[in-house]
């Protein structure tokens, strides 16, 4: 099966430390790459290219493997695209480094993020 990949640093700002990556697995099914740190100046982007790439998705994976920094200002755009997918019906799943997982697992103590959990991810995207 072939996938459609296209990524731009977000907003398209080329000075923007985040970098997006978005590759349509199937018609229904999207993975979007996020590499670089998600902090307070960059999360609104995370958010804003996540509902744009994302819109018309059933399978969001976000990868989130290449993140060098995360902060509650990420968490708090994580919480809000949950908030979108429930509302949508998308079902999704975060795929963390240690740095990401660490700061949901404080600030979400009852495990309502999708947080990934070893090879869960692999088998969804493939």
């Amino acid at each position: 099966m072939s996938s459609s990949v296209s990524g731009l640093p977000a907003d398209g700002d080329s000075r923007s430390p985040l970098q997006l990556v978005t590759e349509w697995v199937s018609t229904t099914n999207v993975r979007i790459t996020v590499a670089g740190p998600v902090d307070m100046s960059t999360a609104h982007q995370l958010s804003d290219y996540v509902f744009r790439r994302a819109g018309n998705c059933k399978l969001l994976v976000l990868d989130m493997t290449r993140v060098t920094f995360f902060d509650c200002a990420g968490f708090s755009a994580l919480a809000n695209i949950d908030d979108r997918c429930r509302q949508a019906n998308v079902t999704w799943m975060i795929d963390a480094v240690p740095c990401v997982a660490r700061v949901v697992n404080i600030c979400d103590p009852f495990n309502e993020l999708p947080l990934s959990n070893g090879g869960k991810f692999e088998s969804i995207c493939a």
